[in-house]
């Protein structure tokens, strides 16, 4: 092989030894480092597929930046330096906000020692040694580089400090309000007060429950690359988990199993939403019509023991709704887009209950009973739709900011204005 310094050019990629000309929008870039390796105009990897790679000197570094062309993502940017000081070239691609998740490795010496303060200052990522490109290293270091590009650039929420994400700031207030295991005295349960009517929904409670396993499953999906919300949704799943387990165990003092086929039936994936704020518009709308049916079945039984569980229950799901608000929020705040979507949700699942269908659970899961007990299980108290409905729409007046959203004929005024 041949050697070659080649210099970035920017809009129209690099010329390699062999002539051709890479055009990929996806760059790794050298700078002032590996002067004695000859570079092609690009690399494939399997996992990301044709990265351009460039080099640039320390003078014509900021030219570089500046020349790429509109949606050329510099992935990874590998700096020389003597690991003392932040190099010259660091500290400009720092200054240049539309670069702020390239990641940087600066090469040289130092490689293996303490890191040093600047590395964190200026989100270097590491300090590696010259050898660590050498044979077949030079594939799996372009490599290492844009796996940790990757794990930030899918997320559109990113913080630069961890305790900055949605989900850090509210764990304290989620965590603390949660129930203990412990509090339960399945032992006491009563089955003398329980009704066939009152058995009947704890059973269907339970079953539907199981129907969260596939929603936590298509969360991570399409939430992928994400931070934030995705800790919410392990968090969730665990919870929404424990709701199946305690009415099943209070089945069982009862005398009635549940058979896991409802569980397997639950686990058929469903269409993953058009957008974020959609699904979430959803999940508020869902939680909330929970949170209020178990309310109405605890007012109903004179068991006390599934009295307080339906309690804690109800109290679970209205966590859940404020939780989902939070994040629909984040997504809204200042986003015409994302204030439509959640809108147009919305709009779906307040304004016609034409079908008897009341609670999403019921709409995704057709090989199972859910939808024919949800419905047995709203018929109990008729109010309890409307009241969760209340709270849904004074959680999307604060979404767009507009009181006078009273009903779902406001909700399509209100798109029709922004629209």
């Amino acid at each position: 092989m041949s050697t070659s310094i080649n210099l970035g050019t920017g809009a129209n990629g690099v010329l390699g030894t062999d002539g051709l000309v890479s055009t990929s929008k996806t760059r790794v870039v050298f700078v002032d480092c590996l002067p004695a390796l000859a570079l092609g105009p690009q690399l494939s990897l399997a996992r990301f597929g044709e990265i351009g790679l460039d080099r640039a000197t320390p003078d014509t570094f900021e030219r570089y930046l500046n020349d790429l062309e509109p949606g050329t993502d510099v992935a990874v940017a590998f700096i020389g330096g003597s690991g003392s000081s932040a190099p010259a070239a660091v500290r400009s691609l720092r200054g240049m906000r539309g670069f702020a998740k390239t990641r940087v490795y600066v090469v040289g010496e130092g490689a293996g020692g303490q890191v040093p303060g600047w590395a964190e200052v200026h989100d270097v990522e590491d300090i590696i040694a010259p050898a660590s490109f050498d044979g077949f290293g030079f594939a799996d270091t372009v490599e290492i580089g844009m796996r940790a590009h990757g794990s930030l650039i899918l997320d559109p929420l990113y913080t630069d400090f961890y305790l900055d994400m949605t989900w850090n700031k509210i764990f304290d207030w989620f965590e603390t309000t949660r129930w203990d295991w412990r509090e339960l005295e399945l032992d006491k349960l009563n089955p003398e007060l329980m009704s066939a009517e009152e058995v009947d929904f704890l059973t269907e409670a339970a079953i539907i429950e199981f129907g969260t396993l596939p929603g936590a499953h298509n969360f991570l999906r399409e939430w992928e690359g994400e931070t934030s919300f995705s800790s919410w949704a392990l968090s969730w799943g665990a919870e929404e988990a424990r709701h199946s387990l305690v009415q099943a165990r209070c089945l069982e003092k009862l005398g009635v199993k549940v058979r896991s086929k409802h569980a397997l039936y639950k686990r058929e994936p469903y269409p993953m939403g058009d957008t974020r704020v959609g699904t979430l518009m959803m999940n508020i709308i869902s939680e909330a019509r929970a949170a209020e049916l178990y309310r109405a079945l605890a007012a109903e039984t004179k068991e006390p023991v599934v009295r307080g569980i339906w309690k804690l229950l109800g109290r679970d799901e209205s966590r859940h709704a404020r939780a989902f608000y939070v994040f629909t929020q984040e997504l809204c705040d200042g986003n015409r887009e994302s204030q439509i979507a959640a809108l147009k949700m919305a709009y779906v699942w307040l304004a016609d209950r034409s079908d008897g269908l009341k609670h999403p659970a019921g709409h995704f899961y057709p090989h199972s009973t859910s939808a024919k007990g949800v419905r047995r299980i709203e018929t109990i108290q008729a109010g309890a739709t409307d009241a969760a409905d209340g709270k849904v729409l004074s959680m999307v007046r604060r979404l767009v900011e507009d009181d006078s959203i009273e009903s779902s004929k406001d909700v399509k005024r209100k798109l029709r204005s922004l629209i």
